[in-house]
């Protein structure tokens, strides 16, 4: 295998490609594949941090109203229960029994 080198510039950075025996196939070093996905990876790191970070803002701001709607659920289902209960005389039956 016969390896030529040729470079291109991509931003500040200039990359050497390695040619191969297939025709207008190049590949880059070894060396500039881990260099390019040791940043790969800390380009990752740091949106996964920000999503989580963002996921917990979202918790923080959405949790009061839920827990407003829960509690406005629960105080209305006690009193269509309390309705219910009265409605059947379910009370008054199980103090009579007593």
């Amino acid at each position: 295998m016969t390896s030529t080198t040729k470079s291109f510039r991509v931003s500040d950075e200039t990359i050497n490609l390695i040619s191969t025996d297939l025709d207008d196939i190049n590949v880059i070093p070894i060396q500039e594949y881990i260099i390019d996905i040791k940043k790969r990876v800390e380009i990752n790191n740091h949106e996964v941090i920000t999503l989580i970070k963002d996921v917990k803002y979202v918790y923080n701001q959405a949790k009061p109203t839920i827990d407003q709607v829960f509690e406005t659920i629960v105080n209305a289902y006690n009193k269509i229960g309390s309705a219910a209960a009265k409605s059947y005389d379910t009370k008054a039956k199980e103090s009579n029994e007593s």
